[in-house]
């Protein structure tokens, strides 16, 4: 066999993989909510302290903090956590703690010095300090339902140490706005609730919720500190303890509102830095996730099929868009018009930012440039 026969046939191996990846992570993200909620069963609802880390104010700010007090839950407490002793995001929260008197609540500042995240830093105070036990930590922009966190609780049996949520974009208000929810909903989204449907977690930090005296016995801060991915690096310390990492049937919105395609391309990268360190084997095979290697494996094997590169790479790629279309339209997720253009923008901002994430350890976190590790 030549060289360019075997591209062809390993072109054609590629897509076969990439397109099966695609169908299986669909069926995967229709499936998932009913297959984790068959095994949540935790019938209980223990006391319950919800920590706040806040640092900047935007326009979902007030919104997004507000539905922490609007659970239908028994007993909870909130504490919001700041590093800063006065912001206009520690006035919106002092103003939302009054308009929910029945709730106790408390604001701390947060000193602490010590991590790699500052995210890591502005938790250690709310978190020794909790009321409770059972702690639920939730990121200035997640949004729950009403419900959720009793949704939440059901998983977190005693062979639980950490739950998460499948995190998804809303309210997309411009195309990088778009863009960024495609890259989210789109193919991160769609391996996570695989996983999820195949009983498998892992540290997705927009809500986490776990008990102190596990997270304590796991290490505690001593095992979070050292990277930006707190939240991955949590799992793994639950599981030196043995204790599993689970995803919720309940998934966790966050509002995109108008976007900057430079702070899409920062977040994205810092994701993509952190799962570089952490999931290596996983990161190395991410373009297999992606529409455009699919595309270029389609037109290297099309001879094979007797099709054109050109008709083999737009058949691709519009088995891509309707696919994704039609699952965003199912689940409820960002989509307009203009998705056939969003999603080679996506699959363009994507491939960079994998290739960039291979040569670079800086990362951007709430505006600020940060080291990886």
């Amino acid at each position: 066999m030549s060289f360019a026969d075997g591209l062809v046939v390993a072109a054609a191996v590629y897509w076969c993989v990439a397109v099966a990846l695609l169908l299986l992570s669909s069926v995967g993200t229709l499936l998932q909510p009913a297959l984790a909620a068959r095994r949540g069963r935790r019938d209980d609802q223990p006391p319950v302290s919800i920590v706040l880390p806040i640092k900047l104010h935007d326009a979902i700010f007030d919104a997004a903090q507000e539905t922490a007090f609007t659970q239908d839950y028994p007993q909870i407490e909130v504490i919001g956590a700041a590093a800063e002793s006065q912001s206009e995001a520690i006035d919106a929260l002092r103003t939302i703690f009054a308009r929910h008197s029945q709730i106790p609540a408390r604001l701390l500042q947060s000193t602490e010095k010590f991590a790699r995240s500052p995210k890591v830093d502005n938790l250690k105070a709310p978190i020794l300090a909790a009321t409770h036990d059972t702690i639920l930590t939730k990121d200035a922009n997640a949004v729950l339902e009403p419900g959720d966190l009793a949704a939440h609780i059901r998983h977190l049996t005693p062979d639980v140490g950490l739950v998460c949520a499948v995190m998804v974009m809303s309210k997309a208000d411009n195309f990088a706005a778009e863009i960024e929810a495609s890259i989210v909903n789109g193919p991160h989204a769609r391996m996570l609730f695989l996983a999820g449907a195949l009983g498998q977690g892992f540290g997705v930090g927009k809500i986490m919720l776990f008990r102190r005296s596990d997270f304590l016995r796991a290490g505690g801060f001593s095992a979070i500190s050292h990277t930006v991915g707190e939240d991955n690096a949590m799992a793994k310390a639950m599981k030196r303890i043995g204790l599993r990492t689970v995803f919720s049937d309940r998934e966790v919105r966050q509002p995109l509102g108008r976007r900057v395609l430079r702070d899409v391309w920062d977040r994205q990268l810092r994701w993509a830095v952190i799962r570089r360190d952490d999931e290596l084997l996983s990161f190395i095979a991410e373009p297999v996730c992606q529409a455009i290697p699919a595309i270029a494996a389609a037109a290297i094997a099309a001879p094979l099929a007797g099709f054109s590169s050109v008709q083999a790479a737009a058949v691709t790629y519009f088995l891509w868009l309707a696919l994704e279309s039609w699952l965003s339209r199912r689940k409820g997720w960002p989509l307009s018009w203009s998705a056939p253009a969003v999603l080679i923008a996506r699959e363009s901002v994507m491939l960079g930012v994998w290739a960039t994430a291979w040569v670079t350890n800086r990362v951007v976190w709430a505006k600020e440039r940060l080291g990886a590790r």
